[in-house]
């Protein structure tokens, strides 16, 4: 099944955009007519492709400043084909120009520029492809790309604090162990001989040293097919729906963790809902296309479901507040939101809350972990001094 990008009208006459999935451009027309829709655009999204290994890819900080420049453009009255064109000329990356290229000659054929873009799904994703439409449709193209860059920016900013935060003391740990590993390759050996030609009897805490050392030495080959194989095996699994399914379940389900993953996924939700909602987005495609930036299989399920109850009528707090999986503080926030008739200003209130408390929260585990593990592998270092000093000084206590 293909999937194909569109924007069509409903029995409103409203435009809505979209994606639908078929096996080929007429049946996807098919069924967006038993969707009541009738489609002005529909287009061919391109499969994410390799390439080459070399090749650099777009990052968050290259869309986010072309995304402003070609706004800057934009509202100082070039027309997009102008703008784009001037992209392709400036570009240093070979794939956005590629992209850039692509775009311009799509434009030259008479595409929209949203219809462009969900053409190269590798660079645009839903989210950015959908604001620029109801950009389209509203005349205030400038005004969302500007938007647009501010949200990849922060988002962008938000993600890397949290990483940050976490995998710190992950290295740390790594890099003791690496240095653990070393000393147990190149020095135990060198003390064993010593040991050897002394002829004592060493302690238990010694030989255990010993021969942990002789069998990384003896059997390193087997301990790297290992290691090696469980990487990719489970860089396999966690490709199928399976395997995907378990991480993303285990994640929000193991303490400590489960807040940090929620927080994320809470923050990426209600800002990209906010932002589409205030872009003219209609409330049921708005959650379609939300469910997809959670990064979570687990709460794109929940999603879902929230997408089918609202379309039979239930109220979107209602259906929040219902399910579990949603912290009660959406369902009620977004309650506030449905009253006053503001829920994409209540909706940056809880992203920007979200982003707070999670950042703060990644920075406190930090706090706590990092001399943890420090004092974890301390332990470890100070017995490898113990088993090695012991038979050392017993030995220089017989030489006295």
């Amino acid at each position: 099944m293909t999937r194909f990008f569109y924007k069509a009208k409903n029995n409103q006459g409203e435009i809505v955009t979209g994606t639908v999935r078929a096996a080929n451009q007429p049946e996807a027309e098919k069924i967006l007519v038993a969707h009541n829709l009738i489609a002005t655009e529909i287009i061919q999204e391109k499969t994410k492709t390799t390439l080459g290994f070399f090749t650099k890819k777009v990052s968050a900080k290259d869309k986010a400043v072309f995304s402003r420049q070609l706004a800057t453009m934009l509202s100082a009255g070039l027309s997009l084909t102008k703008g784009i064109n001037i992209l392709i000329k400036q570009a240093k990356n070979e794939q956005l120009k590629k992209v850039f290229t692509d775009i311009y000659r799509d434009l030259e054929e008479g595409f929209s520029f949203s219809a462009s873009l969900a053409k190269h799904p590798e660079v645009f994703d839903r989210v950015y492809v959908s604001v620029v439409s109801s950009g389209e449709s509203t005349g205030r193209l400038d005004a969302v790309l500007t938007e647009l860059a501010d949200e990849v920016e922060n988002d962008n900013a938000f993600i890397n604090k949290v990483k940050g935060s976490l995998y710190y003391p992950v290295f740390i740990f790594f890099v003791l162990i690496i240095a653990g590993i070393l000393l147990m390759i190149f020095v135990v050996p060198k003390l064993q001989s010593i040991f050897d030609s002394a002829g004592e009897n060493l302690p238990f805490a010694t030989r255990l040293l010993i021969g942990v050392s002789g069998f990384i030495i003896g059997w390193w080959w087997i301990l790297l097919i290992l290691i090696v194989g469980v990487v990719v095996f489970l860089r396999y699994w966690m490709q199928t729906d399976a395997g995907r399914f378990f991480f993303d379940k285990l994640r929000i389900k193991t303490p400590g963790l489960k807040v940090i993953f929620e927080g994320v996924a809470m923050y990426r939700f209600t800002r990209v809902l906010a932002m589409l909602i205030s872009s003219g987005v209609p409330l049921l495609d708005a959650l379609k296309i939300g469910s997809a930036v959670v990064d979570n299989v687990v709460y794109e399920e929940a999603v879902t479901e929230v997408v089918h109850q609202v379309e039979k009528g239930v109220s979107l707090s209602t259906q929040l507040l219902k399910d579990d999986i949603f912290p009660p503080l959406i369902g009620n926030m977004v309650a506030v939101g449905e009253e006053t008739g503001e829920l994409d200003k209540v909706l940056v209130k809880v992203s920007k809350y979200y982003e707070e408390s999670t950042s703060d929260l990644t920075k406190a585990i930090s706090t706590i972990v990092e001399p943890a593990v420090l004092v974890l592998v301390g332990l470890a270092v100070a017995f490898m001094v113990f088993a090695i000093y012991l038979p050392l000084y017993n030995m220089s206590s017989v030489v006295k």
